[in-house]
């Protein structure tokens, strides 16, 4: 017998509903669809100044795929037999000229196919379905990132060999240098360096733009190997573009430092620098920094992230007092800009988002840049540049000899003298005290530091992590209680300080969310605090 209800008006409306509710994941799945990596706006130059229509919104990949029986040529011209990435076109003309050649060429297309019986785009006098008002359309371009993984296999790929006899990798098949004398671009081994360090996101002087270099010179590769039937990268924009497809990307693991005569240690010091330039003894302004550079390797995907404008010192560009060419941006805020992930602090601040580390870190105020300790980083000893080392070979060994040097961690506290448990009562006239396992979260947080040398560098022991819960007293082994900063009222101090209840459960329920510690839940009390035997015997009472 059926279940809904006799009345046929509500039965239709209930049969309605049902078939609405099964409908949800078409829907859903349709809207997803709207979200194209493929999705280009056409706009002509010279466009700012007339009255025209909407941007044209163009499916790159659906068109590729409707001429699939046909090759890049259809849309495409070559010169010098690389395929030049505007349609129909080596450059662009006046405003008309190119108009005149879009609504030919596209509407004329579809013409052919429309003739022939063929699924076709909008032919004369369906002006809006290309010039929407309102696109139906959402750009989904997720930006591609040239990590060290596709790197490597670009390096060694036996497909891209190229034509010079007797080279070990492909660097010269991609890397280049403008030479003014030859005026064109020629290759050195050993001065390899990012696209990005000529190829701005803007053309400049006789350097074509980072995304038309992408383009032309990696997709002209690609299309080059792929004719030859041969495994190549992709051809199309959801091959690089499409989140879901970059994820796929293959993650080599082990992969060989790439060689560009980097020093494993760096001395970082102007004043050093300056003296073994001059071969004179400089004024010293403050100690130097020990610089690990082959960890840091290790932990970007990019050398650009340190060296953004070419692979030379920063202080090629950062002088003390500034200068033009690092647009006055001196060395000192070059290297402690807490707002760039160009500079070591700024970095270094990134990396507190870290699940191990946010923990700790994301209740802590930002330290105002005199109240840091320089000497986690400036830690080269005076003596050591006593007499200032005559070359750079001798610089970099004492930088390697003091990062050498570093114990991790630097001293522990004897797991005797930190508590096992700690137990919170204060609201102990509803519930039992909550038992913190004192020591075995500090174990826990030991073990998280382990897993970064950043992280290592800078808690030189035990008590230095002390300072994630005590977050506002003096490192000791015997810090006061929270009791001693947070009052037993409700209402937070003026100073924003709330109140102790209110200091307990903040702290560590943000604390287990920020390190994602599943268990116990914000909302599992009982996990903590247990009933007492009174309120437990009151609530059996109302439940009889």
């Amino acid at each position: 017998m059926s279940n809904l209800p006799s009345n046929g008006f509500t039965k239709t409306i209930c049969i309605a509903l049902f078939i609405l509710v099964l409908s949800f994941p078409l829907y859903g799945a349709s809207s997803r669809n709207n979200h194209r990596p493929d999705l280009i706006s056409i706009r002509l130059s010279g466009s700012a100044d007339k009255k025209q229509m909407p941007d044209a919104r163009f499916l790159h990949d659906k068109h590729t795929k409707a001429l699939e029986d046909q090759d890049c040529n259809k849309c495409h011209q070559k010169e010098k037999n690389t395929f030049i990435f505007k349609f129909n076109r080596i450059k662009n003309s006046d405003y008309n000229t190119d108009k005149k050649l879009y609504h030919e060429k596209c509407i004329g297309c579809h013409q052919d196919r429309h003739s022939l019986g063929k699924i076709c785009g909008p032919v004369a006098s369906e002006c809006r379905l290309c010039h929407l008002q309102t696109p139906d359309y959402i750009s989904a371009i997720t930006p591609f990132g040239f990590n060290k993984s596709l790197h490597y296999r670009h390096e060694m790929a036996e497909t891209i060999r190229p034509a010079d006899a007797g080279k070990e990798t492909n660097c010269s098949a991609c890397h280049h240098q403008f030479d003014k004398d030859l005026d064109k671009t020629i290759y050195i081994k050993g001065e390899e360096g990012t696209c990005r360090y000529c190829h701005k996101v803007e053309k400049t002087g006789k350097a074509r733009s980072f995304q038309t270099v992408a383009h032309i010179d990696c997709l002209n590769c690609h299309y080059k190997i792929n004719s030859d039937n041969k495994k190549a990268g992709p051809i199309n924009c959801a091959g690089c573009h499409d989140a879901d497809k970059q994820s796929n990307i293959e993650i080599l693991k082990d992969i060989p430092r790439i060689k560009r005569n980097q020093p494993d240690s760096v001395l970082l010091s102007l004043w050093v620098k300056n003296a073994l330039k001059s071969g004179k003894p400089a004024n010293q302004f403050v100690k130097p920094v020990a610089f690990n550079h082959k960890t840091h390797e290790t932990k970007l995907e990019h050398c650009y992230t340190c060296h953004h404008e070419s692979m030379e010192s920063c202080t090629t560009c950062h002088s003390r007092m500034g200068s033009e060419k690092s647009q006055f941006i001196r060395l000192g805020k070059a290297m402690h800009a807490t707002d760039s992930l160009n500079s070591c602090m700024g970095c270094h601040k990134q990396n507190l988002n870290d699940e191990n580390c946010a923990g700790c870190h994301w209740q802590m105020a930002d330290k105002h840049f005199a109240e840091n300790n320089c000497n986690k980083c400036h830690t080269i000893d005076r003596k050591l540049l006593n007499p200032i080392p005559e070359t750079k070979d001798k610089a970099v060994k004492i930088a390697k000899k003091e990062i050498n040097s570093w114990p991790y961690p630097h001293s522990l506290i004897p797991q005797e003298e930190i508590p096992d448990t700690v137990t919170i009562d204060i609201m102990k006239d509803q519930y039992e005290g909550a038992i913190l396992p004192h020591r075995k979260i500090v174990n826990a947080l030991l073990k998280r530091v382990q897993k970064s040398d950043l992280a290592r560098h800078f808690h030189d022991g035990t008590i230095t992590l002390c300072s994630g819960c005590h977050h506002n007293s003096p490192s000791s082994v015997t810090p006061p209680k929270c009791a001693s900063c947070h009052g037993i009222s409700h209402a937070s101090e003026p100073d924003g300080r709330p109140g102790l209840k209110g200091a307990y459960h903040s702290q560590c329920i943000n604390c287990h969310q920020q390190m994602n510690i599943k268990k116990p839940v914000s909302t599992d009390c009982i996990a903590c605090h247990k009933k007492i035997k009174a309120i437990n015997n009151a609530d059996a009472a109302i439940r009889r």
